[in-house]
């Protein structure tokens, strides 16, 4: 009570009556709450008795329902805590995620710098400069691959000329340049001209999509197949050749015009359109009867008039979107010093080891018999002889002295397969390249399909949009067309073993994911399997490497292990398998065993065991199907409406 009294009261204040401290001590239970504290204090004996007290009175005042102010202001201390730890984990998410933005921008950066020092080596190549009359593009703008008329989008758009005003004007010999072998102005140059064009007189040719007439007008739409957007195309009463009953009675959907006329600004939605001087109708169609009538027609329908089917939104956009995938396969290996290698149709030898090949004679069967002996002998090429389902083996005796080729041409397989991935006809991309190994090989796999679809990107807007529109589902939550393309650009692929590929689907199968096929060891991966791998697994394009050497064939390398090849498949999101590739095997002793164990005999494969036995070399190369490169590029489900004349068991029309 002697210390209570001295420490609580200030010095300056006389100290209190004793009436008084006994009234405060009562009211306040004190003497009892410090006889306890001191029992408790001798008791225990704390080494920090301070501490033990305090944490005392704090039980005390808890338990009487009463919150200290201490606590009060401990919670608040916390509370803060609270809030400083909250801002903390948004600062850490937002620094990952800048993170993952800087490492993509690394990644494009380090691909800029290998464009950059590929264009030094090659002597500073970047693109012809732009030719007389067309627009000017900047050199530095212009990758590999492309001239700047090309890089433009095909633009014909003279250079501006300068006005008596300084203002910039159309020179008088026309803003558009003409067709070189046809003299007219493309629809797709004309459209993208766009206001620059008008006031100038052109010549369009092309089929129509359209022909309104009111009163004394007619709106037709022509578009030439350039892009997919046509050009409106004014006829009125004082145009040349409007009165031509021809004109007026097979002008209709599908017929061929061609107009000149003055480029006008137009009133409508589109920018400009073609007031007509003079129109002639060079091909009329009967509107009962052509197959294309403006209206809805299904896929399947437009297969069964693949002569016409070009003219359609559809199937044009996706022969655009084909030719700018050619365009770029052949600027892609042409830049990096790959030779074109043109290697044959027919051969004699089955590249896969699978059987499904179509075999060639010149042996007739006369109507209604029966075929006779067949003496390979007697045929043609005085052997067994096939359409060819690889240029692989060819393409590897050229590596083999060129150091690096790409092959480009059509390929066979005799599969009577009806499904929405597979095609008796179609087309290849197989290089190859010496003195290199899996992983070069998978580098450049990884490098042209970027280049591809980043081509595709640049080039192809117009079609892309009209596609994922018509054909990416409505529904779907996921990634659509220009998204998934530029992911492809973007995102440095993965790459896993074909054992950490399986570990992860068994994984899923116990975690409750149901196979339709069980993965196990040393069986090929299913489209189901490559599908979860690249969509629900590392949401990218995945590459799996080192196959078990029993389900691939007999010219891949065997790895050390003696169980597994030096093979890899690049695997999309949403299609599964897009490549296939290898390091060859080089070493003659490992692959004559390997040719014993499939039971390939070696007199067909005669040449190609030769360059294993003179200056034999490691290397390397992929195959690409290019129709699914195309079907991946256009958001189309059926591989048969990505190549112009499909042909598959049972069709082989046109």
């Amino acid at each position: 009570e002697r210390e209570l009294h001295t420490l609580a009261l200030p010095a300056v204040m006389a100290p209190p009556s004793a009436n008084a401290l006994e009234e405060y001590l009562q009211r306040h239970q004190l003497q009892d709450l410090l006889h306890r504290m001191a029992n408790d204090v001798a008791r225990a004996m704390p080494s920090n008795p301070i501490d033990f007290m305090i944490d005392s009175l704090l039980k005390t005042a808890s338990a009487s329902g009463e919150e200290p102010a201490l606590m009060t202001r401990l919670k608040d201390v916390r509370a803060t805590l609270a809030q400083d730890q909250a801002a903390a984990l948004a600062l850490q998410t937002k620094a990952e995620r800048l993170e993952k933005e800087n490492a993509k921008l690394q990644y494009r950066i380090e691909i800029l710098n290998k464009t950059l020092d590929d264009m030094d080596k090659a002597g500073g190549a970047s693109g012809a400069a732009a030719p007389v009359g067309k627009l000017p593009v900047d050199a530095c703008d212009v990758p590999l691959g492309h001239s700047a008329f090309s890089w433009a989008g095909g633009v014909s758009l003279a250079a501006p000329v300068a006005g008596a005003d300084g203002s910039a004007s159309c020179a008088d010999s026309g803003a558009l340049s003409q067709e070189p072998f046809s003299g007219r102005v493309r629809v797709s140059r004309l459209i993208k001209a766009g206001a620059a064009a008008v006031g100038e007189t052109v010549v369009v040719c092309g089929w129509v999509r359209t022909n309104r007439k009111q009163k004394d007008l007619n709106f037709i739409e022509i578009n030439d197949g350039s892009c997919l957007a046509g050009v409106q195309v004014v006829v009125d009463a004082s145009t040349e050749g409007r009165q031509d009953h021809a004109l007026s009675s097979g002008a209709s959907t599908g017929a061929s015009m061609r107009v000149t006329g003055k480029v006008v600004e137009s009133p409508g939605h589109q920018e400009t359109e073609v007031r007509a001087t003079k129109v002639e109708l060079l091909g009329s169609v009967d509107g009962q009867t052509y197959p294309l009538a403006k209206k809805g027609h299904t896929l399947e329908h437009l297969r069964e008039q693949a002569h016409l089917r070009p003219r359609t939104n559809t199937i044009g956009a996706v022969m655009r979107v084909r030719n700018q995938l050619a365009y770029a396969t052949h600027s892609f290996f042409q830049q990096h010093g790959f030779m074109y290698v043109h290697t044959p149709i027919v051969t004699a030898s089955d590249c896969e080891g699978a059987g499904e090949m179509f075999q060639i004679t010149t042996h007739t069967l006369p109507p209604g018999g029966t075929p006779g002996k067949y003496e390979p002998a007697d045929d043609f090429f005085a052997k067994e002889a096939y359409l060819t389902v690889s240029g692989q083996l060819n393409g590897e005796y050229y590596a083999c002295a060129l150091s690096s080729i790409y092959t480009f041409g059509p390929t066979f397989r005799a599969e009577k397969s009806h499904t929405t991935r597979h095609l008796a006809e179609f087309w290849m991309i197989e290089p190859e390249i010496a003195f290199a190994d899996l992983g070069d090989d998978m580098n450049l796999a990884e490098a042209f399909l970027k280049h591809c679809f980043a081509h595709v990107l640049k080039c192809c807007d117009e079609d892309l949009a009209f596609l994922s529109k018509m054909y990416d589902p409505k529904e779907d939550t996921a990634p659509k067309l220009r998204e998934r393309l530029q992911l492809i650009v973007d995102e440095p692929f993965e790459r896993i073993t074909y054992t950490e590929a399986v570990e992860l689907c068994v994984k899923a199968a116990k975690e409750g994911k149901q196979w339709e096929f069980k993965p196990e060891w040393g069986e090929e991966l299913q489209t189901e399997h490559e599908r979860y791998i690249c969509e629900s697994v590392f949401h990218k394009p995945c590459i799996v490497y080192n196959y078990p050497k029993g389900c691939k064939a007999f010219y891949m390398r065997l790895n050390d292990d003696n169980k597994t090849v030096a093979a890899m498949d690049v695997l999309f999101p949403k299609v599964g398998e897009m490549v296939g590739g290898s390091q060859r095997e080089e070493r003659l002793d490992v692959l004559l065993q390997r040719m014993k164990e499939m039971g390939l005999p070696e007199e067909p494969y005669k040449a190609y065991l030769d360059t294993r036995r003179c200056g034999t070399q490691k290397h390397a190369g992929f195959g690409v199907g290019f129709e699914r490169l195309v079907l991946y590029a256009t958001a189309m489900e059926n591989i048969r409406d990505v190549i112009p004349f499909p042909r598959w068991h049972g069709s082989a029309l046109f």
